[in-house]
């Protein structure tokens, strides 16, 4: 579904937005809900452990290429005591179009001091060089990190751009009560947020290129409407759940769909509770799932002995990006073609 690129890129920062950071209801509530909206996303209380589930789904119609895209993420995290934190996290997807039918699921998880990847029901321990460049990632990340608060350090603000807020009432989000808050999204100044995301985040700056960055700007255009349903504790102020449901409409000159509709889902619960986290029984190490598609672990010598064993001597080369870029891309490797495009990652 290489049509429905713009939205997928679209999607992709807007998910960066609120990524950082039930049954049954009553007919309204007493709270403000601009007040509720700014409580929520100024909140700096800290979440040290729960679940997470961010869920999205596209669907397409018209054009050459119809069809739709669902993709699922989810798991328990940990903090990690000043460390990399724990978290086991599954993913899933599902493409059926004209052109693509694809379904399948993969896993990572991190014990704090190792971390494992799940592809077709196994597990796969990574080498230790791999993680150590991934922890130095992610610790000159909150080093660089000036806020708790991501939104803010980012210079994003929803509160700014929602609009024709309506206090729906309580609502049970995995068994918290929650204040619903509803809205519309003022199209140019949400469009104007994700491109403060792009610019204030360094890995998405060096991932979108000029076009991707236009492509956020066209948007202005084609969003056709942006409903948004927010879920705020009753009692803390944090966010619970986001809802977003987006229509799109593609201009005639692009040959693509004639219509997109997007729904978009976060879900946090269970904070600030104990977690669960261990690492996989009888993991093999990643070498055996590189053999298995025919690529050579020693040539992946840039992150060291994925073979399995201890290294001496210097220090892998290509730094934490590097190591995090190559984690990505082997998790998401469908085909052995795939695996060996991820070598030049290693070799960087």
């Amino acid at each position: 579904m290489h049509r429905l690129r713009v939205p997928i890129t679209a999607l992709t920062a807007l998910a960066a937005t609120f990524a950082f950071a039930a049954c049954g209801g009553d007919s309204g509530g007493d709270e403000d809900p601009e007040q509720v909206l700014r409580a929520t996303f100024d909140n700096d209380a800290e979440v040290s452990s729960g679940v997470f589930e961010v869920s999205l789904d596209v669907e397409a119609e018209g054009g050459s290429d119809p069809g739709t895209l669902s993709v699922s993420i989810g798991g328990p995290f940990q903090s990690g005591e000043g460390g990399v934190p724990l978290f086991d996290v599954t993913a899933e997807a599902d493409v059926d179009s004209t052109e693509q039918q694809f379904e399948g699921d993969a896993g990572f998880i991190s014990t704090g001091d190792t971390a494992y990847v799940s592809f077709q029901g196994s597990d796969y321990e990574l080498p230790a060089e791999v993680f150590a460049q991934f922890e130095r990632g992610f610790l000159d990340s909150q080093d660089e990190q000036e806020s708790d608060n991501v939104l803010p350090s980012l210079g994003v603000n929803p509160s700014s751009w929602l609009t024709d807020l309506s206090n729906e009432g309580t609502e049970d989000v995995e068994g918290t009560e929650t204040i619903q808050i509803s809205g519309q999204a003022d199209v140019p100044d949400l469009v104007a947020d994700l491109r403060t995301i792009a610019d204030n985040i360094p890995e998405a700056a060096q991932q979108l290129s000029p076009a991707d960055l236009s492509q956020l700007e066209q948007l202005t255009g084609i969003i056709k409407s942006a409903d948004f349903n927010i879920y705020s504790g009753a009692d803390d102020e944090i966010l619970r759940k986001l809802e977003a449901d987006i229509e799109l409409d593609p201009p005639d000159a692009s040959g693509g769909a004639e219509s997109v509709d997007i729904n978009f889902a976060i879900t946090l619960s269970e904070l600030n509770e104990p977690q669960t986290i261990s690492a996989p029984p009888g993991a093999q190490p990643l070498s055996t799932l590189l053999e298995q598609f025919g690529v050579d672990p020693s040539q992946l010598g840039g992150l060291g002995a994925i073979g399995g064993g201890s290294s001496s001597g210097s220090s892998p080369s290509g730094g934490s990006a590097a190591g995090t870029a190559y984690l990505d891309c082997i998790a998401q490797a469908q085909d052995a073609s795939a695996l060996a495009q991820c070598q030049g990652l290693a070799e960087q």
